[in-house]
């Protein structure tokens, strides 16, 4: 894992060098988002499907490629409020838990005089940096208190689509689709299954 972070971070430093090289049709821009949503859960250990929100701030930088398509990396901070709960399970962390992304888009630029539209996709990695812990509020000596319920590291699909408002201001929706199931596994304290982690948010930005 630390490899694939270490390549796709030389990938994203190398690209304003690369896009000064390129034609001048090829340019760059420059996204501030804030996004806010549902925070989701799939696999036998998700109680709902929507157990909490999200918000999320982030940056990219779009590096056009032509007249249709582009590629975006980024990066963000994503907060999943609410409590997080299991089957079988009681008790969980009211405050959430939050995550630090790295991604990068394809995008594919549909502009016209009705619609300006952008659709994207690409790889999503993610490091937990303030995790969910248990709490059983049932029985304050459970074993399982204080420890964390999922693992640091994630990798996902980040879908996007994008409508452009004027010179600077863009809309749309945009998810996380987990891909590696984040559940710590404790066997001692039977813990075992899978837990997939999402989220779908409606987004806003600036562009420049």
């Amino acid at each position: 894992m630390k490899r694939i972070i270490i390549i796709v971070l030389t990938m994203l430093a190398g690209i304003p060098a690369w896009s000064q090289t390129q034609p001048s049709q090829k340019r760059l821009e420059n996204h501030i988002m804030i996004g806010a949503g549902l925070f989701g859960e799939t696999g036998n250990r998700a109680s709902n499907v929507f157990p909490g929100a999200v918000l999320r701030l982030s940056y990219g930088l779009d590096v056009k490629l032509g007249d249709k398509w582009s590629l975006m990396p980024g990066a963000g901070i994503r907060a999943q409020l609410g409590e997080v709960n299991h089957i079988g399970w009681v008790g969980g962390d009211p405050e959430g838990m939050s995550m630090a992304d790295l991604f990068c888009q394809a995008r594919y630029h549909l502009i016209s005089e009705e619609t300006k539209m952008v659709i994207g996709l690409g790889p999503q990695f993610s490091y937990m940096v303030s995790p969910d812990t248990y709490y059983i509020d049932a029985d304050p000596n459970d074993p399982r208190n204080g420890k964390e319920k999922f693992k640091r590291w994630d990798i996902g699909l980040q879908p996007s689509i994008v409508f452009q408002s004027g010179k600077h201001w863009q809309w749309g929706f945009e998810a996380s689709v987990g891909l590696r199931n984040m559940l710590r596994q404790y066997p001692e304290y039977s813990v075992s299954g899978s837990v997939h982690l999402h989220n779908i948010m409606f987004i806003c930005g600036w562009r420049l």
